[in-house]
């Protein structure tokens, strides 16, 4: 009886250490998106700012006339 008690927990340590390197190497494979999907163009979050109108010029004054 104590040879069979013995001999299984025997077994369930090696299954269990099988176990834990089956489950190590699925943690250790990269995760691969099943589906790629686009990227979605970017969407700003606030609406553009309205164009800044020009200033018109000052005008220019005259240069002094200067008698000779």
């Amino acid at each position: 009886m104590v040879v069979i008690t013995a001999l299984c927990l025997f077994l369930l340590c090696v299954l269990l250490f099988l176990l834990g390197i089956e489950l190590g190497k699925r943690f250790a494979q990269p995760v691969e998106s099943p589906v790629a999907v686009p990227a979605m163009p970017a969407v700003p979050s606030m609406p553009a700012a309205p164009a800044v109108p020009t200033v018109p010029a000052m005008p220019v004054a005259p240069a002094p006339v200067t008698k000779p």
